[in-house]
C-alpha cells in the first residue's frame, strides 16, 4: 500500500504506460528499496484502486447509469439480467438514435464481440451496420459472461 500511494501521480494521466517493471526500476533508483515483481504488481493494483475505485462500486453503479440513460434518450432498450445473489449477469444497450438510424441502413448486420480483460473477465458484443452514406452504425451493444445460448437468448 506504501509503495502504491508513492506511485499514484505516475497513473493520474490515463494514457500512462507505467509498468510493474517501471515501478521495480523506479524504487531501485530512488529509494534503494529493491522490490520482486509481484511486489511492483501489487502497488500498481492498489494505485490503480485508489484512483480508480474498487471495481465492485462500478457494478453497483450500473443500475442508475442505465436509469439516467433510458430517461435521457427515451425510447432506448436497456436491460439489465442479474443472478438471484443480485449480482452482475447481463447488460443490452441499444439507444433509440440507432434504432430509429436503423431504416435507412443497409441490411447486413455485423456482430463481433471482444474479450473484456478485467477482474472479471466477460465478453463484449457489439453489433453495427452501414448506412447510405456508408458510415459505420453502431446498433445495440452486450456485455455477458460468455457466449454461451443463455447469454445470446
Amino acid at each position: 500500500m506504501v509503495v502504491g500511494s508513492m506511485v499514484i501521480p505516475k497513473y493520474s494521466d490515463p494514457k500512462t504506460i507505467y509498468t510493474p517493471k517501471d515501478i521495480q526500476f523506479d524504487m531501485l533508483s530512488e529509494h534503494d528499496v529493491n522490490l520482486t515483481y509481484t511486489q511492483a504488481w501489487r502497488a500498481k493494483e492498489k494505485a490503480l484502486q485508489f484512483l480508480r475505485g474498487h471495481p465492485t462500486n462500478s457494478y453497483s453503479k450500473l443500475p442508475s447509469y442505465l436509469y439516467i440513460l433510458k430517461k435521457t434518450y427515451p425510447g432506448s432498450v436497456v436491460k439489465l439480467k442479474k443472478t438471484g445473489d443480485d449480482c452482475f449477469l447481463y447488460v443490452f444497450v441499444a439507444i433509440c438514435t440507432s434504432i430509429s438510424g436503423w431504416e435507412y441502413c443497409r441490411p447486413v448486420v455485423v456482430v463481433d464481440g471482444t474479450f473484456l480483460k478485467s477482474a472479471y473477465m466477460g465478453i463484449m458484443v457489439t453489433a453495427s451496420t452501414m448506412d447510405a452514406a456508408g458510415t459505420i452504425l453502431p446498433l445495440a451493444y452486450v456485455v455477458v459472461d460468455s457466449e454461451n445460448n443463455a447469454s445470446w437468448k
